[in-house]
């Protein structure tokens, strides 16, 4: 039972995280380098999820560039 109340208070962090207008916690002159877009998981580097989603970003934009 313990666990499962520590679980849903993790859960609840993480829906304070995320709106559909973008992350709360960003700087809000941070801007990827790569696509350009405010407010995006690339743009602003504070976890491994998000360095792994500006290096999506950066294979994405580079292999628009190649073609």
């Amino acid at each position: 039972m313990n666990h499962r109340k520590h679980k849903q208070a993790e859960n609840q962090k993480r829906k304070k995280m995320y709106t559909p207008e973008g992350y709360i916690k960003d700087p809000p002159d941070e801007v990827c380098p790569f696509c350009g877009k405010k407010e995006k998981p690339c743009s602003y580097v504070n976890s491994l999820s998000r360095a792994w989603a500006r290096q999506a970003c950066k294979q994405k934009v580079d292999n628009k560039k190649n073609i």
